[in-house]
C-alpha cells in the first residue's frame, strides 16, 4: 500500500513521521545543552535519514513529469549513497575512536567517488539502471568490509583500557546500526527485494541510535538536577557558616550591572573569598569559565578588582 498518488509506501510513512517527532525532541533537548556535539551530529543524521526515506520512496515515479528520469533514477536509487557518506563521519565522532580518525575524515570518498563515476558519467552514456546499481556497490562494499574490522577492533580495544561496560555496549549498538546500510544496496541490486523493504530495514537499523540518545537525555537531566542540589546544600552550609557578604542591595546591584544569573552566582561567591578553583567546583564548571565570568563581571561593574568588586555591590 503506498500514499495516495506516490510510490511512497504507507509503511516508510509512518517511519517518517516518526522520525520527525523524535528530530524535534531531540532538537528541543539540544538548543538547551549546545555543546553538545554528539546530538547535533544525531540531528544532522536524522535529517538525512528523513530525507533518504523521502526520497528514495517518491521515486523513480513516470507520473512525476517535471523531473528527467535519469535524474529520477539517481535520486531513487543512488541517494542512499549520499546518506551514507555521512556514515562514517558520524560514528568517528559519536564513537570516539580514534582509529577511525582518518575514515571520518575522508571515508566519504570511497561512496561518493563511484556514485560521480556510474551515476554521473556511465550511467548517462549506457542508460543501464540494472548494470549502474549492480557495479556501483563494488567499492563501497569492499570499504564498508573494511570499515567492519577496524571498527570492531577499535571498540575491543578501546573496551580492553577504559573497561567502561556502558560505552562498550553503546558503540556495539552504533556499529550494528551500520549493517542495514551496508548491505542495502545488494539486497536491491542483486537480490531484486522491494525498495520498501530495504529502506525499512535501513531505518530499524538506525532506529537502535534513538533510544541512546533518549537514555543520555534521561541521564544528564538526572545529573544536572543531582549536581543543583548538591550545589545548593554546600551554598547552605557555608552561608550557615558564615554570613553571606552580600546585603539586601546585593542583587539589585547585580541587576542594576546587567549581570546574569551565572554571573550573580560567580559575584556572590567571589563576595565570600572563594578561590577560582572552589567556585569551578561547586558550580561544575572549569577555572578558565570562572575566569571569563569574573571578567565580564569586572567589565559590566567598571572594576578592575575583587576588593573594588566588593565595595560596588555593597
Amino acid at each position: 500500500m503506498t500514499l495516495p498518488g506516490t510510490n511512497l509506501h504507507l509503511v516508510i510513512f509512518g517511519i517518517i513521521i516518526f522520525e520527525i517527532v523524535i528530530l524535534f525532541n531531540q532538537w528541543f533537548i539540544y538548543k538547551t545543552r549546545l555543546n553538545e556535539k554528539k546530538r547535533l551530529y544525531h540531528l544532522i543524521l536524522l535529517i538525512l535519514l528523513i530525507l533518504f526515506n523521502l526520497i528514495e520512496g517518491f521515486f523513480p515515479d513516470n507520473r512525476i513529469t517535471f523531473v528527467p528520469p535519469l535524474l529520477q533514477n539517481f535520486l531513487g536509487f543512488g541517494y542512499g549513497y549520499l546518506f551514507a557518506a555521512y556514515c562514517p563521519f558520524f560514528f568517528w565522532r559519536t564513537m570516539e575512536l580514534r582509529k577511525l580518525q582518518f575514515d571520518g575524515k575522508y571515508g566519504f570518498l570511497f561512496l561518493l567517488i563511484p556514485v560521480i563515476v556510474f551515476y554521473g558519467v556511465l550511467y548517462p552514456i549506457n542508460r543501464d539502471i540494472s548494470f549502474t546499481r549492480k557495479y556501483v556497490y563494488i567499492i563501497p562494499a569492499l570499504y564498508a568490509a573494511r570499515l567492519f574490522i577496524i571498527t570492531i577492533r577499535a571498540i575491543r580495544s578501546t573496551y580492553r583500557t577504559d573497561h567502561n561496560r556502558n560505552r562498550f555496549k553503546e558503540r556495539l549498538l552504533l556499529y550494528l546500526s551500520w549493517v542495514p546500510v551496508t548491505v542495502a544496496p545488494f539486497m536491491g541490486a542483486w537480490l531484486g527485494l522491494e525498495k520498501w523493504i530495504i529502506t525499512t530495514i535501513i531505518n530499524l537499523g538506525f532506529l537502535i541510535v534513538d533510544p541512546i540518545y533518549i537514555k543520555q537525555a534521561i541521564w544528564l537531566f538526572r545529573s544536572e538536577r543531582d549536581k543543583h542540589q548538591i550545589l545548593m546544600n554546600k551554598l547552605e552550609e557555608m552561608n550557615t557558616a558564615a554570613p553571606p557578604v552580600s546585603t539586601d542591595n546585593f542583587l539589585e546591584n547585580c541587576k542594576a550591572f546587567g549581570f546574569t544569573k551565572r554571573e550573580i552566582q560567580i559575584a556572590e561567591l567571589v563576595s565570600q573569598g572563594l578561590e577560582y578553583k572552589r567556585i569551578a567546583e561547586l558550580l561544575f564548571i572549569s577555572e578558565k569559565t570562572v575566569a571569563k565570568h569574573v571578567q565580564n563581571i569586572f567589565f559590566k561593574a567598571g572594576v578592575a578588582n575583587k576588593v573594588s568588586l566588593i565595595n560596588a555591590l555593597k
